[in-house]
């Protein structure tokens, strides 16, 4: 047994050694040969893969060998996070470490995250230092703002910047002169709005094609003008967080789509564009006292947008709306509209009606929630009279989400279906009861059972 043991071991020990090399050092080979194969690979390769690292990252390369030890200086992003975790005076002497060791090199984007406090001389250096080295993108996110904050004038003029993010947890300075020839997506968050003229220009901009401003504060302003020609895309989402509004008036002759959420503090008021595709009207929380002063606020919007193809408006838009009826005397045709979103389908609501009556083209009826209607609603026979012309002429698709199955509603189907005497399909995604699958099956029975005005029209549930 010693014998073969002995021999064994000769084994092993031949078979880890070829040519006089242990095997430690042939991996140890193979491994410096795929750092070399790394190596050699032109320098934009390295450089593309470096891009996908955090800014951290990529600075510890250099520590790999001579090769590697300023290839990170000339990766196109820069991006810059303080957390909670972070030694303040690092993060700081980091961000102004690698934007000096980069020397001129392009900045494609630019994105520092951090709190400001009494380092805004410092981050305004930042700032400068990307728009010098023609930044195209940059985003920027401060808190910690001490009193007015002013930006250093070279981003509002920089001729190479089409993406600008500005989140600004306080109020911002803007320059008195405001020009970026270039500027296509601009996003506003969080800013306090000082100045009419100059926030003016920066909404403004002549190539702007999308627009984002979240919760910012124009209380500061009286009345502000959006001239944007080339703006494709608007979003505007506000809180009834001030007392004081502003009047905001959109000129966008090429706009297609715009979101709006608000709770009408400001007064929004968009000139017609013809090119509109799509519309969403929501509305943020606010007191009961100012449901009939935002009702009118968003009747005043919706003038505006007559030329839509697709419009949306939330439940809460329409609890809002029911709360001043008289509107729907007021309202203009929507003769292109072709798709109509209701989170809540009241008939009651004269301005719903006032829509589906001046929808003489509507192809498509949607509602999200369920039915405003009550079980004595549904019997009163002029509740359709007089029918809205599209339901006899172009209604071809009618989608109820969230159908809670009940002889009420099925009551209430059976009114549209007979109104809708051109309709195609009528589908029903209905949120069901599992605890009473028998009397799911019933309702599902009495849904299919349902006579319609139309000859061709399908049922479609699930």
């Amino acid at each position: 047994m010693v014998l073969w043991s002995c021999e064994r071991s000769s084994q092993v020990m031949d078979e880890s050694t070829v040519n006089g090399k242990p095997k430690c050092q042939r991996l140890h080979k193979g491994k410096d040969a795929g750092i070399d194969k790394i190596n050699r690979l032109p320098e934009a390769i390295l450089e593309h893969i470096l891009s996908f690292l955090p800014t951290v990252d990529a600075v510890k390369t250099s520590v790999l060998c001579k090769k590697w030890q300023y290839l990170w200086t000339s990766i196109p992003n820069v991006e810059f996070e303080e957390d909670s975790s972070s030694k303040r005076e690092l993060f700081m002497n980091s961000v102004e470490r690698v934007l000096l060791l980069r020397g001129c090199s392009h900045i494609r984007r630019f994105y520092i995250a951090c709190n400001v406090f009494d380092d805004a001389y410092r981050v305004n250096l930042w700032v400068s230092a990307a728009v010098q080295q023609n930044v195209e993108e940059c985003s920027l996110c401060l808190s910690g703002i001490k009193g007015p904050f002013a930006l250093p004038h070279c981003l509002f003029i920089s001729t190479s910047l089409t993406n600008l993010e500005l989140y600004v947890a306080g109020a911002l300075k803007l320059p008195s002169k405001i020009d970026l020839p270039n500027l296509k997506y601009l996003i506003l968050m969080k800013i306090k709005f000082l100045d009419e003229r100059s926030t003016e220009q920066l909404l403004s901009c002549p190539a702007l094609q999308e627009l984002f401003v979240e919760d910012c504060n124009w209380s500061h302003l009286r009345a502000v003008t959006i001239f944007t020609p080339m703006l494709k895309s608007l979003t505007i989402r506000d809180k009834d967080r001030h007392r004081v509004g502003c009047q905001v008036m959109i000129c966008a002759n090429n706009l297609e789509s715009i979101y709006c959420k608000s709770a009408f503090v400001n007064d929004y008021c968009l000139r017609e564009s013809c090119s509109l595709m799509e519309a969403v009207i929501d509305v943020a929380e606010f007191p009961l006292s100012r449901s009939r002063e935002a009702a009118y606020r968003i009747s005043k919007l919706l003038q505006g947008m007559r030329s839509v193809k697709s419009l949306e408006l939330s439940s809460k838009t329409i609890e809002v709306l029911t709360s001043a009826d008289e509107i729907y005397i007021h309202l203009l045709v929507f003769g292109n509209l072709r798709s109509l979103n209701l989170g809540r389908l009241d008939l009651k609501c004269g301005a719903v009606w006032g829509l589906l009556h001046h929808s003489p083209h509507l192809e498509m009826l949607e509602f999200r929630e369920m039915i405003g209607l009550t079980s004595d609603d549904v019997e009163n026979s002029s509740l359709l009279n007089p029918t809205p012309g599209c339901f006899a002429s172009h209604l071809k698709q009618i989608k109820i989400d969230d159908f809670i199955t009940s002889f009420e509603m099925i009551r209430v189907v059976k009114v549209l279906l007979e109104h809708a005497v051109v309709l195609e399909t009528l589908t029903i995604c209905s949120t069901g009861n599992p605890a009473e699958p028998e009397m799911e099956k019933v309702f599902r029975e009495e849904l299919l059972k349902l006579p319609c005005g139309s000859k061709g029209c399908q049922i479609i549930l699930s």
